[in-house]
């Protein structure tokens, strides 16, 4: 079978996705004008993995490479859309609901009572640091990964990371959460003069989706990356990023972004997309085999 007529895993899951986004805004569509803007940019969106296939072969190497990346070049436009859409719809219903989850699972509010009880500038500034990472993680990780690699391997980078970041879109499309950094007191004092918590600020105020909460998408994020590295990387650096990980996921609920909840539901989502969603899109085949789903059938496996 020629690639031209193959479906990738990640094709499946980028229009599976746009139809339950698509859905999403379908209810809105008859009061909300804009609403139906976006309905239609997913309905065309849902063409697009059926549209690669008939461009014409071979492949220029830009083209190509548009073609094995474009599932992760749309995440941004993505989290510009939840933004949009928590404009439209700003009221933050389910923001109560997931405090309640909170109280009842901690016995307390983690995100207020752990920085008032350690207002220490280094601790701050390590879990600011180590939040401010995960950007780092998000611009790095990917390049380092799917530089010179196997085509099957820079495959698999791609469906686990667009699985793992879709898979949040989803939960927030469905269900906003606007979490406690805008809602809730934030602790004020010298801890605010920190560069990393002023650099952190900075990036929330230029690029924040709000809505976005629950489940934290750092720890989903930062877990889908020490994921990959276990998977396919040396043992040293998969170290490296796993305790880069903890520190994220300890991080949004130390520098308030977070409630705890969101932390926990951001590692049961990690665990579950990589666990269960990405297998069932590989067809549950073990490793030895991934070549031949991730590759199309006939090509030699280009380095």
């Amino acid at each position: 079978m020629r690639d031209s007529e193959t479906l990738l895993p990640v094709d499946r899951w980028v229009a599976l996705v746009n139809v339950l986004l698509l859905c999403s805004w379908l209810p809105l569509a008859p009061r909300l004008p804009s609403a139906r803007w976006f309905a239609a940019v997913h309905l065309v969106a849902l063409a697009l993995p059926w549209l690669l296939r008939r461009i014409q072969r071979p492949l220029s190497q830009v083209t190509a490479g548009l073609r094995e990346t474009y599932p992760l070049l749309w995440t941004a436009m993505f989290w510009n859309e939840l933004g949009l859409r928590h404009d439209l719809l700003p009221a933050p219903i389910n923001d109560p609901l997931v405090a309640g989850w909170d109280l009842q699972l901690f016995g307390t509010h983690l995100n207020l009572t752990w920085v008032e009880t350690m207002p220490w500038t280094a601790m701050s500034e390590m879990m600011q640091g180590a939040y401010f990472s995960y950007y780092l993680m998000l611009a790095a990780i990917p390049l380092a990964l799917l530089a010179g690699r196997s085509l099957a391997t820079r495959r698999e980078v791609v469906l686990r990371i667009a699985v793992s970041y879709r898979g949040c879109f989803l939960i927030y499309s469905y269900f906003p959460v606007v979490g406690p950094r805008e809602l809730w007191p934030i602790h004020q004092g010298d801890l605010t003069a920190g560069f990393f918590y002023q650099l952190n600020l900075g990036l929330r105020s230029a690029g924040d989706s709000l809505g976005t909460a629950f489940p934290s998408s750092h720890t989903v994020g930062a877990v889908t990356f020490a994921w990959i590295a276990w998977r396919i990387g040396r043992p040293g650096i998969a170290w490296l990023i796993t305790v880069l990980a903890g520190l994220i996921a300890l991080a949004t609920v130390y520098t308030q972004n977070h409630f705890a909840i969101d932390t926990v539901a951001g590692l049961v989502v990690a665990g579950f997309l990589q666990l269960v969603v990405v297998p069932s899109l590989l067809g549950s085949v073990p490793r030895r085999q991934a070549r031949s789903v991730l590759l199309p059938s006939g090509l030699p496996e280009a380095t």
